[in-house]
């Protein structure tokens, strides 16, 4: 638990020089109304505090670096750690990691998780896989391939324009998958992640003449 807590901060200060929103226009009150309280609170010097103990005494000597939330759909329970860009219920969502229980294969995707299905089909969705690294949040053990979605709808920090990517840690039932073209309706996913990436990021990854990231058809 103290390993995960401690990449995950890590990773996330690395990655705060700059403020977007993850999954489009969510925030610490939507994210309350979708998934209900938080549990637990991991704070900026890598310490664990229940939800009482946070507002009661834990925000007045520290900062937050990310929530954990537990919530059960179809008898599927998941953890999801979000970062937010402040305290406040109309805080930013940066980053989200979810984490079910047990694996489930795309084709199932939309029974659990409905509301990110909505950003995955979306019109501006493009679906691609990768032998590259895609995500620094993954916690569980990671396939040389990679799967993503990446939405083209521009969120403007003012300086730097972000799409959101939904990345997914991918497995074939127990198995690491090594070959893009294995990837099929019957593939697990362990892990994903909701984060932002910046469109440069995207044109260079996606959309050059040797691109990192292959476009592959929509599973889900």
């Amino acid at each position: 638990m103290k390993k995960s807590i401690a990449t995950l901060v890590l990773s996330l200060l690395l990655m705060m020089s700059s403020v977007a929103f993850a999954n489009l226009n969510d925030n610490k009150a939507s994210m309350q109304t979708q998934y209900g309280d938080y549990r637990l609170v991991i704070d900026s010097d890598n310490q664990l505090w229940t939800k009482a103990d946070w507002e009661g005494k834990g925000y007045k000597k520290a900062k937050a670096a990310s929530y954990m939330y537990s919530f059960t759909r179809q008898g599927l329970r998941t953890q999801m750690e979000v970062l937010y860009n402040g305290d406040q219920p109309d805080s930013a969502v940066l980053i989200q990691r979810f984490t079910p229980d047990t694996g489930i294969q795309l084709k199932e995707f939309k029974l659990y998780f409905p509301e990110v299905y909505a950003l995955i089909k979306s019109p501006k969705a493009q679906t691609f896989a990768t032998y590259h690294s895609l995500s620094r949040q993954f916690q569980e053990l990671q396939s040389p391939v990679k799967m993503g979605v990446v939405v083209k709808d521009l969120v403007d920090n003012k300086k730097v324009a972000f799409y959101s990517l939904i990345a997914f840690n991918i497995q074939d039932e127990g198995r690491l998958i090594k070959d893009i073209n294995l990837i099929n309706e019957d593939t697990y996913i362990k892990e994903f992640t909701i984060e932002r990436v910046s469109r440069t990021v995207v044109r260079d990854s996606l959309e050059s003449n040797k691109p990192e990231w292959q476009s592959i058809k929509n599973y889900f």
